[in-house]
């Protein structure tokens, strides 16, 4: 078989085994040593919402284990005060991580706060990267040689466009990092 064909099967492997094994939130072992505190507290701790428990139920369903959702409850809820920290709101929106809506209400107006910066952020290198592969796609388009002179023109104006918004854009960037305190 040829490397490439067998890399692509392998690849196609694991996708399928993650998508079929996905289903379960928990496994049979887990479902069975289920600290259902600490399972709620880590779900709490990742910005997941109180259906999160209907799927560890339907899990562990096919095992006749049933989980406890008061101590699961109050693990998530025990989560959520590590998850609704401006630093995290931060970290979710830069890394273009949707929410959830899962915050206390004391803990939202700061999370949210922060979240936004980072969603800004992450918006702005968002528009970076694009504008650097435009940038990369009309040098090598430059590059070519069945080009006209008024393609090749047109060409190298858009490319100084394009510069000057990666400028600005930069620029930007910098300017919402230092409105930020955390990073």
């Amino acid at each position: 078989m040829r490397p490439q064909l067998h890399s692509g099967l392998l690849a196609l492997s694991l996708i399928a085994a993650v998508v079929l094994g996905g289903c379960a939130t928990l496994s049979e072992g887990q479902c069975r040593t289920a600290d259902w505190h600490q399972i709620g507290r880590q779900d709490g701790s990742n910005g997941l919402d109180r259906a999160r428990l209907y799927k560890h139920q339907e899990a562990c369903a096919e095992y006749g284990i049933r989980p406890l959702p008061e101590r699961y409850y109050a693990g998530r809820e025990a989560g959520l005060q590590r998850y609704c920290t401006p630093r995290r709101g931060f970290e979710e929106g830069r890394e273009g991580r949707s929410y959830r809506g899962v915050c206390p209400l004391k803990l939202e107006p700061a999370f949210l706060a922060a979240y936004r910066q980072g969603e800004a952020i992450h918006d702005v290198e968002s528009d970076i990267d694009d504008i650097e592969h435009d940038i990369d796609r009309h040098r090598h388009r430059l590059d070519q040689d069945d080009l006209e002179r008024d393609q090749r023109r047109a060409l190298r104006r858009s490319l100084r466009d394009l510069h000057r918004e990666l400028r600005y854009r930069d620029r930007e960037r910098v300017r919402l990092y230092r409105r930020t305190a955390y990073e």
